[in-house]
């Protein structure tokens, strides 16, 4: 299995016995995939969803589907928002070859016309993966599909290959629609010049044009960065963050900023904004595998999988640490990096552990995350948490809390929240059917 999803077949392993529920948030499952035939509904939806004006939600699954390569689904809740009904948009691999694509890793991205963007890791023209669109008509039954660009387009690559996160707009981090006009950016986390990914533009026209803004590992020993596995994030005077999930001076990951300057490739500067595991015992984390956010400060918050605390509380999946939620702050001309909590801190690792989830921040500025791992209490290692940060890191939700873990295992996805304070994400495991995964629900 290729992509962040290959980064939890050991701790696939983990998941043992489901545990005795805790709740302070109650979870309603919305959605347990494998509910059809052959799971031509999807299965292991990798990514979380976004929600739409009218409270629809979208999201893409890494397999199942009519090719069992992914699919794209919608749920439409009920007036009350007490049952949500499942459609599926659309299953890839659908042409010849795959030229459509397969194996969606990454969220979508919605435009004010309710038009979905996204990626595939896999499939396209030299399966290097797509980006594409999906247009609904006017009544939104009917949705049309288009490859907007196929990577490894170019002779060896130099376009990059293998995109695994999230499209990126300016105007995103506010919680604005894609005005479907602007450019789109994002990262492919192989190939490139130098064969470590890059981080690209795609520019809307007939047809759409890719612009491979930065290669990394242009610097020696990679110390500005290798394979970027996350979104990117546009500040308002457009400048770019990001993270790798390894280089840098330690090898371990990175936390960068691209500075466009006349937007030509020759005018892109790269800054490396931390190098993880600068600190003894990689006590900063360690393998960056979400994206940066602003929190209202115009401080930086992102999540490491591996580094932070060390001790008896982390089980082994071949990352020293249990990850870390951080912060980083400009003071002067340099970033400063924070951690903000120690995952598996907590004993039994009742508190998660392993994030590959970025931080959601509320309209209060609290922080909101899930952890892959961890939760269980007793001997189990649990199916991972759903958690706030406010101060001190609490769980809201601990997975696998229902008999034969229904309401799923593995949070991988970022959160989203609705008006209401209500927080939606996915599962990549169990659920009703097997391990499907699932689409829930928490309400504070």
């Amino acid at each position: 299995m290729r992509g962040k999803a290959g980064l939890i077949l050991a701790a696939m392993l983990l998941i043992a016995a489901p545990q005795a529920g805790m709740a302070k948030a109650h979870l309603r499952t919305l959605y347990s995939f494998c509910s059809q035939g052959g799971c031509a509904d999807g299965r292991e939806p990798s990514a979380g969803v976004v929600m739409d004006a009218a409270g629809n939600l979208f999201g893409t699954t890494l397999f199942g589907g009519d090719g069992g390569v992914g699919v794209v689904y919608e749920l439409v809740p009920n007036a009350r928002k007490t049952k949500w009904k499942y459609k599926r948009l659309y299953s890839f691999c659908a042409q010849s070859s795959c030229a459509d694509g397969s194996e969606p890793e990454a969220a979508l991205i919605i435009d004010s016309a309710g038009g979905l963007y996204g990626v595939t890791m896999a499939g396209g023209a030299t399966d290097g993966g797509v980006a594409f669109k999906l247009t609904p008509n006017a009544k939104h039954t009917k949705w049309n599909f288009s490859v907007l660009y196929s990577f490894c387009a170019q002779t060896d690559c130099v376009d990059g290959r293998d995109p695994q996160a999230a499209l990126s707009y300016a105007g995103k981090e506010s919680g604005a629609p894609y005005d479907s006009t602007s450019p789109l950016f994002g990262t492919a986390s192989l190939a490139g010049a130098n064969k470590q990914g890059v981080a690209f533009k795609l520019t809307p026209g007939t047809p759409w044009t890719e612009q491979v803004l930065y290669n990394f590992c242009s610097q020696s020993n990679c110390a500005d960065g290798a394979d970027p596995v996350a979104a990117l994030t546009i500040d308002p005077a457009g400048d770019i963050f990001g993270t790798t999930y390894t280089g840098g001076a330690n090898n371990q990951g990175v936390a960068f900023k691209l500075s466009l300057g006349d937007g030509r490739q020759r005018g892109v500067t790269e800054t490396a904004l931390h190098s993880f595991c600068s600190s003894a015992n990689c006590a900063d984390g360690a393998f960056p595998a979400a994206a940066l956010h602003f929190d209202g400060s115009d401080n930086l918050v992102g999540t490491t999988f591996g580094g932070g605390m060390k001790g008896k509380n982390c089980t082994d999946i071949g990352v020293d640490g249990c990850g870390t939620a951080f912060k980083l702050t400009l003071n002067g001309d340099t970033w400063q990096e924070t951690v903000l909590h120690d995952f598996c801190a907590k004993k039994n690792c009742t508190d998660g552990g392993y994030p590959l989830a970025g931080l959601l921040v509320g309209p209060s500025g609290g922080l909101y995350g899930a952890s892959l791992y961890g939760g269980g209490g007793g001997t189990s290692p649990g199916g991972g948490t759903a958690f706030e940060a406010d101060g001190s890191e609490q769980a809201l939700y601990r997975f696998c809390a229902q008999g034969d873990c229904l309401d799923g295992v593995e949070p991988e996805g970022d959160l989203a929240m609705d008006t209401s304070g209500a927080l939606f994400g996915t599962t990549l495991f169990s659920g009703a059917n097997g391990d499907g995964g699932t689409v829930f629900e928490l309400i504070p």
